[in-house]
């Protein structure tokens, strides 16, 4: 008589953890903060199943116009003069890092709540087509940081085949 093995499988345990996401998100975010297990402090567990962006800063929005240009646009209130802000670009990524100094905070205060990023920040976006770097243009306004990026299109275009010569 052949016996069922069903459920005594260990490896059945390792297909459900893909569904813990689900749980947490029912239990709440800080319900496993507080178990002490390795890797599930601070959510890095869930993390790595997770691909969640909430926490990056500065927040970012990019848009394709034609099919030759990319737009990046960041949201980086708090910005006063250029010395706040580097931009650089090589190939397909686009990296902005900065400093915003709060503008509020004196010494008598006492900060009751802090939801806006006062400090340094390094973000990295990665473009879906490498960019002509000599082109780029980048305009600040209204707490935004508008980035204008050309598509790189020889890497496009098939007609740039190098002949092969033949001894």
């Amino acid at each position: 008589m052949a016996s069922d093995n069903t459920g005594n499988n260990p490896f059945d345990l390792l297909k459900n953890l893909g569904n813990l996401g689900d749980i947490q998100k029912f239990l709440g975010e800080d319900f496993f903060k507080n178990i002490p297990i390795p890797n599930m402090q601070r959510g890095n567990f869930f993390d790595a199943q997770q691909e969640n962006h909430e926490d990056e800063f500065p927040s970012v929005d990019l848009y394709s116009r034609g099919h030759d240009q990319l737009i990046a646009v960041f949201e980086i209130p708090g910005l006063t003069n250029v010395s706040d802000v580097t931009l650089s670009v090589r190939s397909n990524i686009l990296t902005v890092r900065g400093k915003i100094t709060a503008r509020f905070h004196h010494r008598d205060d006492t900060v009751l709540m802090s939801e806006c990023h006062h400090g340094s920040f390094h973000r990295q976006v990665e473009l879906p087509a490498p960019i002509l770097a000599n082109s780029v243009q980048a305009v600040y306004k209204s707490g935004l940081l508008i980035v204008y990026l050309a598509k790189d299109t020889a890497y496009d275009n098939p007609d740039n085949m190098v002949p092969v010569n033949f001894e």
